[in-house]
């Protein structure tokens, strides 16, 4: 069977070769940082750890404003556009990183009480956080061009090495020094610094002549560009990043610390999620190039009911891993984990809409959607807390993804209808009804943990169907 496989793997395209290693590259990065979670929890108390938390939320904040993602959106589509003259691109879009950054540093030391009151950091963490914003972007645009080219060996080894030099890292390190949020912070960061600078120079020196011109033209693209995105950016930083910050706020850093433990370890379910995504993207373009809708539609079925399955299955041995991983104190959390587990169902669903929007060109509808569902989340999530606690920030994330993929559901009929596409990509009622069985069953899930033998039963027909589902598509394909 092994031998088959190494077989049929030699068979594969450059391209699909790439996908496979990129998705397992995927597996094994977002690996690493769950399982730094739970040694992170036993270095540090359960406040330490919540004041970790909430900083890390406060760094995606200031990372956005301080190199607005160029390289996630800007240089991707850009090393397309501009392939004739990549190197200058690079150049240019890390140098306007690093120009946002420097900005955005001297706006935070002019009002530098406020900001630490309000991050819980010292002076020294927040020089340390701009000296890896400007650092970055140098190894986010190597990756970006490794994966364009498809060597995915250099991109998949320099990927995890870094990741695990850095996550398991400051853990030996902080576990033989002082066990406090403030040492955990300036070690991650330190070693994020030294990990990034051999890409920051790679990608950056030497600065060949023409460079001046190169970013009058680049510039304004990356300003064009990438400026409608960054409401979205903002908006689904509220979204993944809101919910701990304010129960930090209206609770306490404590139950902040417990919930990101649930929402990181229910998280466990986008590594599916994202790897999917990864390869179906580009499928998906191809097929809406060559109008085969029926494919798209048929192929988007089958990934969503294995997708919700797989998510089942997660929910009901949550507790077990949960039991595994974290001590007593952390137990409470796993009450969150079935609706923020749900929601990640609805991610994956939105995802698809907003690739066909991307593919006409309409991301201003991205924006739309995503403001509209950060403003909802927010409101909710003040309503939750202050009502039922901490643990009604997981419903409240579930809603605003429902909300999401619905917004996005019809933004995406109105640009088909634009475009002139005469067949319905997706059947509506039938997406309706799968959004509500996941609900349903995350609902079950929930009744289930007071009753061990029942989630069990449960898990056990849900892994037989998925056995036979596996097999009754491994013999379409053959």
């Amino acid at each position: 069977m092994i031998v088959s496989m190494i077989k049929k793997y030699k068979t594969l395209s450059l391209q699909m070769r790439a996908a496979c290693w990129f998705t397992v590259a995927n597996f094994i990065l977002k690996g690493i940082s769950f399982i730094t979670v739970p040694l992170s929890t036993r270095l540090l108390s359960v406040s330490e750890y919540g004041i970790v938390s909430i900083f890390l939320s406060y760094q995606q904040f200031f990372l956005l404003f301080s190199t607005f993602e160029l390289y996630l959106g800007a240089y991707q589509r850009g090393i397309l556009q501009f392939k004739n003259d990549r190197n200058r691109f690079t150049r240019a879009l890390i140098l306007l990183c690093n120009f946002i950054s420097a900005v955005m540093l001297f706006v935070t030391f002019l009002f530098r009480n406020i900001f630490i009151k309000l991050t819980g950091a010292n002076r020294n963490i927040l020089l340390l956080m701009f000296l890896y914003f400007i650092l970055l972007p140098g190894f986010n645009c190597w990756i970006a061009r490794k994966r364009f080219d498809y060597m995915y060996k250099p991109a998949v080894i320099g990927s995890v090495a870094v990741s695990g030099i850095i996550s398991v890292g400051t853990c030996l390190l902080v576990s033989f020094s002082n066990r406090t949020a403030e040492n955990f912070l300036e070690t991650t960061l330190i070693l994020e610094i030294l990990c990034y600078l051999p890409f920051y120079i790679k990608e950056m020196f030497p600065i060949k002549r023409g460079i001046g011109q190169a970013i009058k033209t680049y510039w304004k693209y990356c300003y064009d560009f990438q400026l409608p995105l960054v409401a979205h950016s903002l908006s689904y930083f509220i979204l993944g990043q809101a919910d701990r910050v304010m129960i930090g706020m209206f609770v306490n850093e404590e139950k902040a610390g417990i919930y990101s433990v649930a929402y990181s370890l229910a998280n466990v379910v986008m590594i599916f999620q994202v790897s999917i995504n990864q390869v179906m993207q580009p499928w998906r373009y191809k097929n809406l190039e060559a109008k085969r809708y029926r494919e798209i539609k048929i192929t988007t079925d089958h990934t969503l009911w294995v997708t919700g399955c797989l998510i089942i299955v997660f929910i009901l041995i949550a507790p077990e891993i949960m039991k595994c991983l974290f001590s007593e104190s952390y137990q409470e959390a796993v009450w969150t984990i079935p609706p923020i587990a749900v929601s990640v169902f609805f991610m994956m669903m939105y995802t698809i809409f907003t690739d066909v929007e991307s593919y006409f060109y309409r991301t201003d509808y991205i924006m739309k959607a995503s403001v509209i569902c950060a403003v909802v989340n927010m409101i909710l999530n003040y309503i939750g807390i202050t009502i039922w606690g901490y643990i009604a920030c997981g419903y409240t994330t579930m809603i605003s993804y429902i909300l999401f993929a619905f917004l996005h559901f019809l933004f995406m009929k109105k640009v088909s209808r634009e475009a002139g596409m005469q067949e319905h990509l997706f059947n509506g009622r039938h997406l309706t009804m799968l959004g509500v069985l996941m609900m349903l069953a995350g609902g079950v899930c929930v009744l289930s943990y007071y009753h061990s033998a029942i989630r069990f039963c449960i898990l056990g027909i849900l892994l037989i169907f998925l056995w036979g589902r596996g097999r009754q598509l491994g013999n379409r394909d053959s």
